[in-house]
């Protein structure tokens, strides 16, 4: 019958608890609660008592009973794996099922791969080794009530595991076909049967033996043996546990991909005939993944292919009287990790990006340290842009072992980047865009495949140039292509004929360096070179290069340009005075910086026949300075100043001559005036005679000062007008003529005017050769009429 009552939480129906009160019996409880004795069984369900007529349940003990009267399966196969049957009381076999019900005189029949675990309503399991047949009993008998607790299964052949979920006084009853009988109060004794032989080892709590009207009481890790319906053998110690080859502690190690591998290794255990190998779920062994029976010079074992999970390995001796030793256990934890952004784990390492996340699934018994860092939670993922350990440290949580935690080292995968660049000048700059010389880069990054690039790594480019450093962002790269960038060349940068050597870093959005590469860009090709200009003519030089210096103390004024030419000349000149000839050497030399002029210009005594008309030896010193130049020497202005300083005893005394020159050119002709005074500055110089009044004639006579008739020779004021012309019939030649005036003021007469005409010519290149003569209508007493002047001298250019 159904229940109509929801059930209790961890039963499979509504239960009720129960406290036995003095002398009460099962059919007392039984009759009270469900109405009639014949219901007695019910008690038996979730208990493990003795219900027999009369027998009395212990004062005090507290029972789960069903609410009301049910009918349910005695058991169920909790799980199972492959091969595995099952068959009805009184049906055939058929492959079995998870969850499948299970009623009393059902039998489970595990084959050669298969396991099951088997658990009845008062949650006592029984566990099927391979090969294994068993008849289930239920908790007890319906159709009697025994005095003693039913077997919950008969073996009949192979090996099953008794456990109990709690130790509250109650046993698990396990029946040997053909006799014989196990009561275990343990969470794990094993019972095999092996044709007639009965094994029972107890690892566990205890267990009593009955066979053939004997019974023992077998002690943790103890066990005992009967053949048939035989009394057991004396309990007797279990083989013991292996010893490891590596210390016992918690093993934890990566499972990549969810494919983990789980090893270990044991020392040879003496009279060992073999090993039984388990690898579990839980700690228990319940959940058991895979068992195996090895040689005894087999001491290793190796499991891949594992999921992420914790796992327990136990190792047992079967010894040659085939006891089943006790378990040396083992506990490992695999840990899952995913290989996201370029990470690829391993089992005892990982191998990262540094542009990666490290994803793991928690485990709740496990807690995660960054290097020496504190321990904690495992976390989800480690962004390794955040973090970047050495090593992640895993260790099972709440160790207070130090040297517990399992060391993961983390490799970091090298990245790279690979640069190319072009020089690139916009020379007509789009409207609104970039202009000028740039670079052109393109970027190859390698070691970067999975990594969102532009978010995790955020790469750019800088340009380490003579001016300093440029950064400017790559953009690009889908689909795994170059990325790009162009940086913007300072003008100057770029010299024709120069290459420009620069280095390119590209780093990411921290500022590390991913790669770097030197480039030198091509120089920039020279721009076409305008023809210069030609050059503007010189300007002509105005006048003569060396004019006529007359021998005269008083009309020897020069014509001179505002610009005087670059010469240096020696000479001399010759005049008719004093009723003979004189000659007097020169020195000459003129030139010009910008528009100032200086020249200078010697003359020694005179010698010869006549008296020289008071000509001494003078050297005149003169400045100019250009004020006016109009086109190409059109008209020039500028003012003059010289200076006359006697050179000799008898020359004529110290004078200042200022004055103003102007001139201008005309195609071959250029024209040259000046206008100008002279200024007597101390004593008198030589004098000459006047009348008959000295010998000779019209000789001249040098005195201190005055003539015969008491007239001095220099005049303390004197006023001039020079002007004239030069023509050019050829490059190399030039003709000359020229017209002076003086206005002489004298203080003992009256004022004369003095006056010559002169031409001359000079011919020649850089040395060139010069000729002049002097005619004087006008002239001073004693001055010849006639002056020739021979002059041979170097100029900086031919006319």
């Amino acid at each position: 019958m159904a229940s109509a009552r929801e059930p209790t939480p961890g039963y499979p129906e509504a239960v009720i608890q129960w406290g036995v009160q003095a002398g009460e019996t099962c059919d007392d409880i039984a009759a009270v609660l469900y109405g009639s004795s014949r219901h007695a069984g019910l008690i038996q369900r979730y208990n493990r008592v003795a219900c027999g007529p009369g027998t009395t349940l212990a004062e005090g003990l507290t029972l789960v009973l069903p609410a009301e009267v049910t009918s349910i399966p005695d058991a169920k196969l909790r799980s199972m794996h492959p091969d595995v049957r099952a068959r009805p009381a009184g049906g055939a076999w058929s492959p079995a099922a998870q969850g499948m019900p299970l009623l009393t005189n059902s039998s489970v029949n595990t084959l050669d791969e298969g396991r099951a675990d088997i658990e009845f309503v008062d949650r006592t399991r029984v566990l099927l080794a391979p090969n294994t047949l068993v008849v289930i009993y239920g908790t007890a008998s319906r159709a009697r009530v025994s005095k003693t607790p039913p077997a919950a299964v008969e073996l009949a052949d192979g090996e099953v595991k008794a456990a109990l979920a709690a130790l509250r006084g109650q046993s698990v009853e396990v029946a040997a076909s053909g006799g014989g009988r196990v009561s275990a109060s343990s969470r794990d004794t094993v019972v095999q049967r092996r044709g007639e032989r009965t094994t029972v080892a107890v690892f566990d709590g205890k267990a009593g033996v009955t066979s053939g009207g004997l019974s023992v009481v077998v002690p943790k890790d103890h066990g005992t043996r009967f053949v048939a319906k035989a009394p057991p053998a004396r309990p007797r110690p279990l083989p013991a546990p292996v010893e490891w080859t590596t210390a016992d502690a918690a093993q934890i190690a990566l499972a990549p991909e969810g494919l983990g591998v789980l090893s270990a290794s044991w020392k040879p255990a003496p009279a060992a005939a073999g090993y039984r190998v388990e690898i579990a779920r839980d700690p228990e062994f319940n959940d058991l993944i895979a068992r195996e029976e090895v040689k005894p010079d087999v001491l290793s074992f190796r499991a891949e292919k594992m999921p992420a999970g914790a796992y327990f390995l136990r190792v047992r001796v079967v010894d040659r009287e085939e006891y089943l030793g006790v378990g040396a256990v083992r506990r490992f934890h695999l840990v899952a990790a995913r290989a996201a952004g370029g990470v690829v784990p391993a089992a005892q390492e990982i191998t990262a990006n540094p542009y990666g996340i490290i994803e793991l699934t928690p485990s709740p018994a496990l807690e995660l340290s960054l290097d020496d860092g504190p321990f904690g939670p495992v976390p989800e993922r480690i962004d390794l842009l955040q973090r970047a350990p050495r090593a992640l440290r895993l260790r099972e949580r709440g160790s207070a072992v130090p040297d517990a935690a399992t060391s993961l080292p983390v490799r970091y995968t090298k990245v790279g980047a690979v640069v190319s660049v072009s020089a690139a000048r916009a020379v007509t700059p789009a409207p609104g865009g970039p202009g000028g010389p740039a670079i052109e880069a393109r970027v190859e990054l390698e070691g970067l495949a999975g990594v969102d690039v532009a978010r995790r790594v955020a790469p750019r480019l800088i340009a380490h140039l003579p001016g300093g450093g440029r950064s400017v962002a790559l953009a690009g790269g889908d689909r795994g292509g170059a990325l790009t960038a162009r940086i913007p060349l300072p003008r100057e940068a770029l010299r024709p004929g120069e290459p420009l050597r620069v280095r390119l870093d590209v780093a990411d959005g921290r500022g590390g360096v991913i790669g770097t590469s030197d480039a030198e860009l091509p120089a920039a090709p020279e721009a076409p070179r305008a023809a210069p200009p030609p050059a503007p003519p010189a300007a002509p030089v105005l006048g003569a290069y060396l004019p006529l210096l007359p021998m005269s103390g008083v009309a020897d004024a020069l014509w001179l340009a505002p610009t005087p030419p670059s010469v240096a000349a020696v000479g001399a000149a010759a005049a008719r005075s004093g009723g003979g000839w004189v000659a007097a050497g020169q020195v000459r030399a003129s030139g010009a910086i910008g528009p100032l002029g200086l020249d200078v210009a010697l003359r020694s005594n005179p010698a010869g026949e006549g008296d020289g008309a008071g000509a001494g030896s003078t050297g005149w010193f003169g400045a100019r300075a250009r004020v006016l130049r109009l086109g190409r020497s059109e008209l020039e202005l500028g003012p003059t100043l010289r200076l006359g300083v006697p050179m000799a005893d008898g020359s004529p005394p110290l004078r200042i001559e200022p004055g103003i020159a102007f001139g201008g050119a005309a195609g071959r002709l250029t024209w040259v005036a000046d206008v100008g005074a002279r200024i007597r500055a101390s004593g008198d110089g030589a004098a000459v005679g006047a009348g008959d009044g000295a010998a000779g004639g019209d000789g001249a006579a040098a005195g201190d000062g005055a003539a015969a008739g008491g007239e001095p020779a220099t005049p303390d004021v004197q006023g001039f007008l020079l002007m004239g012309a030069t023509v050019d019939p050829a490059p190399w030649l030039r003709l000359h003529g020229a017209l002076d005036l003086h206005l002489v003021h004298r203080e003992v007469r009256a004022d004369d005017v003095l006056g010559g005409l002169s031409a001359g010519v000079e011919a020649g290149g850089a040395l060139f050769g010069a000729l002049s003569l002097r005619a004087s209508p006008w002239r001073d007493e004693g001055e010849g009429p006639v002056t020739a002047q021979i002059a041979v001298g170097f100029r900086e250019a031919s006319p």
